[in-house]
């Protein structure tokens, strides 16, 4: 799978649902998208939960995924060269391609995590006022954030019970940890469907 379609919605989003279902409850297979595209990405099939997905990207992440997708969009190498610069500790191949390059640093993503949140409690409260659903969740895929264990959670983050999500998972390259109001953080195996090809990237 390339760089550039992982980051769409329309591979990450099932992919996240895909993998909360086989890593911790089956229901979330049977949750669609809605229609309303003013609404949270998944709904269950009763109409009673929602469930909305995002990222936390570190800075070098997104610099190396704009590089490729000004690269698949065609734009000339002189252009996609300067962005190549400003990516840290790049590695290409002959082609051009991406082969390595620093992800980001766990202090980093820590920050980007809790941005990714408020951003979401935000939007999620003003959808609230129009919609009747029971619960809320949130889904983060966490790009280069394997070191994010039970442990890791437990240790940085605090004061979760204040948002409106009564669950808040986190999906990273070896780890998937569920948030809950009522028992705090704990992991589950990590259960990655067959057909998320995802060896080149670090989630």
């Amino acid at each position: 799978m390339s760089f550039v379609k992982y980051y769409s919605k329309e591979i990450m989003e099932p992919f996240a649902l895909s993998t909360i279902a086989l890593s911790f409850d089956k229901r979330y297979e049977e949750y669609n998208n809605p229609k309303d595209t003013d609404n949270f990405d998944f709904i269950s099939s009763n109409n009673e939960n929602a469930l909305e997905v995002t990222t936390a990207i570190p800075e070098n992440m997104m610099r190396a995924y704009i590089y490729e997708k000004q690269r698949a969009k065609g734009i000339s190498k002189v252009k996609t060269d300067k962005l190549m610069d400003d990516i840290r500790n790049v590695k290409i191949n002959d082609n051009g391609d991406l082969v390595l390059f620093y992800g980001g640093s766990m202090s980093e993503i820590k920050l980007k995590i809790k941005d990714s949140i408020q951003i979401k409690q935000e939007k999620a409260l003003k959808r609230l006022k129009s919609k009747t659903y029971k619960n809320v969740d949130l889904c983060i895929c966490i790009d280069d954030g394997g070191l994010f264990d039970k442990y890791s959670f437990d240790l940085f983050f605090e004061g979760f019970e204040d948002y409106i999500f009564d669950n808040i998972f986190f999906i990273t390259s070896a780890h998937f940890v569920r948030y809950n109001k009522e028992i705090g953080f704990e992991e589950y195996p990590r259960i990655i469907s067959e057909k998320y090809s995802l060896n080149t990237l670090s989630i």
